[in-house]
């Protein structure tokens, strides 16, 4: 570990990681994918060339990839073997991210299950990249990819809670407001299923109730001026806006918008993720100094975002434009990397 050095390779993923699996093997905390879709597509990347005074005259178009398939067997059969590599490459505590949309992602998963086990799903999480759906003659509108998260082994596996800015929806409950700030209140009483029959009460400051904290855990929250105290005697806890770490993300993340043609992070890749993408999967399931892996690279995104919170990192790529824009990220932000066309 402490000899890595983080590595873009320009090639197939397979080859490569059947190339160096002993090398490789059980040392990926988190490895996401963004392979191909399914979708019948070919896809390029979009260039504006200049007239001599610096206006765009026109948009070029550089062959990417191509997601034409002869057969959903013929895409699973391409999917499996790099899966079963990549389920291997994990950690004990590792877990793989799959990006995906309608095309596709419902006979992966069932792949996933037969290579990781159903009992190591995580989630399937639902990723909102569009506002605008575009019209469609049967159906409605698509607006969402999904991300399918396995672990290497949902007993060792642990996902940090991370959170998403509040909202006018989300600071609707915090109503209240004193000298501190806006709070809302908080339940300190058994409601609902928690008010069983045979439920302990006791009195605390002239009110018995079923109260779910001990005595000396409320008299602390008195003396900090926590408990508010409505005009029938009913006692509830402030909880400050203010002291919120923000809205604790689910699985749906409808937060995070794509990549514009205007975004400073364009690059004229038609399936380029979003960063704050990437950061939301990182530091969810990584910690500072472990590996993130993408076998299916793009425009590097993975790297980028993996860098700037100090993960290690290692990329492959196939398309060879796509590698050229791989590294001119990683100079601008003077990265050190290892980089190979064959193998390492």
């Amino acid at each position: 570990m402490e000899n890595w050095q983080n590595h873009l390779h320009h090639g197939e993923c397979f080859k490569f990681m059947q190339e160096r699996f002993e090398v490789l093997k059980g040392r990926f905390r988190l490895i996401y994918i963004d392979p191909p879709f399914l979708t019948g597509a070919k896809y390029s990347l979009k260039t504006r060339s200049q007239d001599e005074v610096g206006i765009s005259a026109k948009v070029e178009d550089t062959p990417t990839y191509n997601d034409k398939w002869e057969s959903i067997e013929d895409y699973l059969s391409f999917m499996r073997p790099r899966l079963e590599l990549m389920r291997e490459l994990l950690t004990e505590h590792g877990s793989l991210w799959v990006h995906l949309d309608w095309h596709i992602s419902h006979y992966v998963k069932v792949l996933l299950d037969e290579i990781f086990g159903y009992t190591n799903f995580v989630n399937e999480i639902v990723w909102k990249r569009t506002n605008s759906p575009k019209a469609q003659s049967r159906g409605f509108g698509a607006q969402h990819d999904v991300i399918l998260l396995y672990a290497f082994d949902s007993q060792l596996f642990q996902l940090k809670q991370v959170y998403r800015n509040h909202d006018v929806i989300s600071k609707r409950p915090y109503s209240y407001e004193d000298k501190r700030g806006k709070f809302r209140l908080i339940e300190i009483e058994a409601q609902g299923i928690q008010r069983t029959e045979n439920r302990k009460q006791y009195e605390w400051r002239g009110r018995t109730a079923p109260y779910l904290y001990r005595r000396e855990t409320l008299d602390k929250w008195w003396d900090e001026d926590l408990i508010y105290r409505s005009r029938n005697g009913r006692y509830t806890k402030k909880q400050y806006l203010a002291d919120t770490l923000g809205v604790p993300v689910s699985d749906l993340w409808f937060d995070i918008p794509p990549v514009q043609g205007g975004s400073l992070e364009y690059t004229g890749f038609l399936t380029q993720k979003p960063e704050a993408l990437l950061e939301r999967v990182i530091q969810s399931a990584t910690d500072t100094g472990e590996i993130v892996g993408d076998f299916f690279a793009g425009t590097g995104t993975t790297a980028v975002v993996a860098q700037r919170l100090n993960r290690r990192w290692l990329l492959c790529e196939e398309a060879e434009s796509a590698v050229e824009i791989i590294k001119q990220r990683i100079q601008n932000l003077d990265m050190t990397v290892e980089y190979a066309s064959s193998s390492f």
